[in-house]
């Protein structure tokens, strides 16, 4: 054999300690595993530019903002979207956006933290799972959870029902070498694993079982299944995988391998995003291309899921640390703002529509049982506590409680999700 059994014993090892050992395990006749893209905009996006247009302001704000060049969502008759989103604008029957988010923070730590883990932190430091590692902890992805580029580092150590460990873009290369890349070399390790597990049989039904060997044959087993998989060749990109996503952006690349990973049902959740939007100077100068590359980045994303019929079964959630002022400052740029925004795309959720607002200064509004604005101060506002829990209970059809038994919902539905 090229590989002795010292050496796969070796690889054993390091499969398991790099978090590779739970297998796809879903058989054809069972429902496809539901799959969440959490996509986070780092720095706070300006949500006049992307979630929530406005027409001008009744309070004299000097928005410096063209309504006419936002774009119309497929499907409806009046909910717009930022003037750079014409490709996703496209899509609008796969398309809910959240408007008037109550982030609480103007900090990029405290909001980002928020976001990612529905717990308000006055100094961003909260010790609880994030929202894509709960549902990732309830998988049985080969690869449960992967942050690719740009994707907010998901934390994993507290309110997680089942251990978690996390693919990192960084490590990639690190684990294709972990498996074998020809024929030959796949199966000199299937007889190494072979090898393995008749040792272990002999070895149990000499003395008996323990839970070390139980451990080992299990871990045998998951290895298998992913070198008959061919987990090499997955995490790599080929000129056929790029192709959709041909344009000129750093981003490309981790687009591309995201829709690999969806298309083959390598993961349940995948974090990545871009940088660049904490824009409080010349703030078309700089969004303008980043938003524009997203667009065609994202758009393509979708349409490569609705070619193979899988973004019912997708919930990809774009969010930001906290939304812009109104009003631009000197430098011709927004400042901070404790409103936000997000779009839901895919996941079968009912789309062309808009749940939620903010009056025309930007301010959150309180909505109604439907999710509509409304005059009349109640208790609810959206916040990322209801996109923490739609994505949850989206995901695992298990209250967002079941995780965070320690905090209060002010209501008991949901309407991003309904």
């Amino acid at each position: 054999m090229s590989h002795n059994r010292r050496e796969f014993l070796g690889d054993l090892v390091a499969y398991s300690s790099l978090g590779l050992m739970c297998p796809k395990v879903f058989a054809d006749t069972l429902t496809p595993p539901k799959r969440l893209v959490w996509i986070s905009l780092n720095g706070g996006w300006d949500i006049i530019e992307s979630t929530d247009p406005k027409p001008q302001s009744s309070s004299g704000l000097d928005m410096i903002y063209n309504y006419g060049e936002a774009n119309l969502i497929k499907g409806s008759s009046d909910v717009r979207i930022g003037r750079w989103f014409p490709n996703l604008a496209t899509h609008g029957e796969s398309l809910t956006v959240a408007r008037g988010l109550t982030m609480g923070t103007t900090s990029h730590d405290a909001g980002r933290v928020y976001i990612d883990t529905s717990i308000l932190s006055s100094n961003g430091r909260v010790n609880a799972a994030s929202i894509p590692a709960i549902i990732a902890s309830e998988s049985g992805a080969t690869i449960p959870i992967i942050q690719l580029s740009g994707g907010t580092s998901p934390q994993i150590d507290r309110g997680l029902l089942k251990p978690l460990s996390v693919v990192r873009a960084q490590d990639l290369d690190l684990y294709r070498s972990l498996y074998p890349s020809d024929d030959a070399a796949q199966q000199a390790r299937l007889q190494s694993l072979d090898y393995l597990k008749n040792r272990l049989i002999t070895t149990q039904s000499t003395w008996t079982q323990t839970d070390r060997s139980r451990a080992l044959s299990a871990a045998a087993d998951k290895v298998a299944v992913q070198i008959n998989k061919k987990i090499a060749s997955q995490l790599a990109l080929t000129a056929e995988d790029k192709a959709p996503f041909s344009i000129r952006s750093s981003a490309s690349d981790t687009f591309a391998l995201a829709s690999k990973l969806l298309k083959n049902d390598l993961c349940s959740c995948i974090n990545m995003g871009l940088g660049g939007f904490d824009t409080h100077s010349q703030q078309t100068r700089q969004l303008q291309p980043i938003l524009q590359s997203f667009d065609q980045l994202l758009s393509a994303l979708i349409q490569e899921l609705k070619n193979n019929n899988q973004l019912d079964r997708t919930l990809i959630i774009v969010n930001s640390d906290f939304g812009r002022t109104p009003k631009m400052n000197r430098s011709q740029g927004r400042d901070h703002w404790p409103v936000g925004g997000a779009f839901l795309i895919g996941g079968g959720l009912k789309g062309s529509r808009a749940i939620g607002g903010t009056d025309d200064s930007l301010r959150a509004l309180y909505i109604d049982s439907d999710g509509n604005p409304t005059s009349t101060a109640t208790s609810l506002q959206l916040s990322p506590v209801a996109l923490g829990s739609a994505a949850v209970e989206w995901s695992l059809g298990k209250s967002y409680l079941n995780y965070r038994p320690y905090l209060q919902m002010t209501n008991d539905f949901n309407p991003l999700i309904a």
